[in-house]
């Protein structure tokens, strides 16, 4: 859910940061109502989650128990990949460059490079 709302250091923060950046060459105000769109999404997210994960029980959520074993590796796996993505995404970028460069060109073949 961190990473879904672009906390630093997240997957999510340079996905967003490089949308941000990109924009910002292009227009300002665009970039503008984007930031509010992230921090509204934001403030979504953390109240859903303060719902969901501190909210009251009924019959059904009573019966549940606390996460072990295989499940723990599985999510610490998870949360160290979207950890090491935000702080050196160079790989996956260099992997998707080559269709990005293509896709960009198709949409906007006369645009400056």
């Amino acid at each position: 859910m961190l990473g879904t709302v672009a906390l630093p250091l997240t997957n999510g923060f340079i996905g967003e940061f490089f949308i941000a950046e990109q924009r910002f060459q292009w227009n300002v105000w665009m970039v503008s109502a984007a930031g509010l769109t992230m921090i509204f999404g934001a403030v979504y997210m953390l109240r859903m989650y303060k719902t969901v994960m501190h909210g009251p029980t009924n019959d059904l959520t009573i019966t549940f128990i606390d996460i072990s074993g295989s499940e723990t590796l599985v999510l610490s796996i998870i949360c160290a990949l979207i950890i090491i993505m935000g702080i050196y995404p160079q790989p996956i970028l260099h992997i998707s460059e080559a269709s990005v460069t293509h896709l960009f060109n198709v949409v906007y073949p006369k645009f400056p490079h």
